[in-house]
């Protein structure tokens, strides 16, 4: 094995090593900045997948080397018309080339590149769904000029290698799967109103989709009493002491939220 293969070995290897260690908020953005020694792309940009459907499906979606603007435009406009996103919602771990979907000629008439590739100059993408016990968790997707040409099947296969990793990283923390409250509770305002921490807006989350206390400790994999322990938590952080006041709560929080939001907007 030559110096450089050598090197590169290295460098997969670390950054096998680091999905176990790093942060688990930052790690796919993490991630292709390790991939970016190892496999060349021109662009790239991440996304987890929110299992609550209380929002968008996709959310979080970051990038190193693309602008915010050209990714909210994805995640709003052109993420459903995807040609990809069949591959999306099988929810089953998988790394594919666009090529290996479609060919270049649909590519190249794809409303998708015309409006949004082409905006970046990317032609060439490789993905990555991380899955697992038919969960999305998120996607990488790298991306590739018409000059620099498609991804080769080694490059595939260290892809292929690191979402395995990647899978079962996000399989151990997060057996239920992620929302971008878990991930970030302050998104949502009755969360921030009430100081809630991640876990506990988690549960309010299943509590206001009507499950019950012992569906709701299987689902987190957590006792009946530690259960109790966080509802109470809530119940004191909220200035309530029953389940009637409790909702009765949120009724007028996120009535109020929806009225701010409006004045907000000008509405």
């Amino acid at each position: 094995m030559d110096s450089t293969s050598l090197e590169r070995r290295k460098l997969e290897n670390d950054l096998v090593l680091s999905i176990y260690n790093l942060p688990i908020g930052n790690l796919l953005i993490d991630c292709c900045r390790g991939l970016k020694g190892i496999v060349f792309f021109d662009h790239s940009f991440t996304n987890l997948n929110d299992q609550t459907n209380r929002f968008s499906a996709i959310f979080n979606c970051r990038s190193d080397d693309t602008d915010e603007e050209t990714l909210s435009l994805y995640a709003n406009r052109y993420h459903e018309i995807d040609f990809l996103s069949w591959c999306y919602k099988q929810r089953e771990a998988m790394v594919f080339r666009s090529t290996d979907l479609v060919s270049p000629e649909v590519i190249e008439k794809s409303r998708i590149h015309r409006e949004w590739e082409s905006r970046i100059g990317v032609f060439y993408t490789a993905t990555a769904c991380i899955a697992a016990d038919d969960i999305l968790y998120g996607t990488i997707s790298l991306m590739r000029s018409r000059e620099h040409g498609d991804f080769t099947d080694e490059e595939m296969s260290v892809f292929e290698e690191v979402n395995q990793h990647l899978c079962n990283r996000f399989r151990l923390a997060f057996p239920n799967g992620v929302n971008r409250l878990m991930m970030d509770a302050s998104v949502d305002p009755i969360a921030a109103k009430f100081s809630l921490t991640s876990r506990e807006w988690e549960i309010t989350c299943f509590l206001m989709q009507g499950y019950s206390r012992s569906s709701i400790a299987e689902k987190l994999c957590i006792s009946v009493n530690t259960l109790k322990k966080h509802i109470s938590n809530i119940y004191r952080k909220m200035n309530v002491s029953s389940t009637r006041q409790f909702f009765a709560e949120l009724g007028r929080a996120e009535k109020g939220s929806f009225l701010d939001e409006n004045l907000r907007r000008g509405g």
